[in-house]
């Protein structure tokens, strides 16, 4: 086998094994009534995308996914972002990751939840930490720093 073959394949076996990677875990955040609450995450390896799973003091349980913001510009500078609600990062091959992330939850009793994030490390997602609050359609409220 040619060398250059080789490299290649090598290289488009190690991206595939990277991209089927995920990340899972928990965050623990409290009520506006003080009961503990875990969010269930998972997302993968270079994804700016992932699934959520919550389960309230009262049993409900919602699950929706999150989704963080990212666009694509053509620039050759690097550019970061310094407002309140959006800490992006403009790297030199014009991908911008956002340190905002958004989630709809759904759930098992006809309640819906919204939910937004401040990550701490856009380019690392939800794994890296953060802070965030969800809020549901009947008025409970929940607030986490992960």
């Amino acid at each position: 086998m040619n060398y250059r073959l080789f490299v290649t394949l090598l290289s488009v076996a190690l991206l595939l094994s990277l991209a089927a990677c995920e990340s899972t875990g928990t965050i623990v955040g409290r009520s506006a009534q003080g009961d503990p609450v875990a969010l269930d995450y998972q997302q993968g390896f270079m994804d700016s995308a992932g699934t959520l799973k919550l389960t309230m003091a009262d049993g409900e349980r919602f699950e929706g996914k999150f989704v963080q913001h990212s666009s694509t510009h053509s620039s050759d500078a690097v550019i970061i972002g310094e407002s309140s609600r959006d800490d992006s990062i403009l790297l030199g091959d014009g991908s911008s990751t956002s340190s905002l992330a958004k989630a709809l939850l759904l759930g098992d009793r006809g309640s819906s939840m919204e939910c937004e994030f401040q990550l701490a490390e856009p380019r690392w997602g939800i794994k890296a930490g953060g802070i965030g609050s969800c809020a549901s359609d009947d008025g409970r409220e929940i607030k986490m720093s992960f």
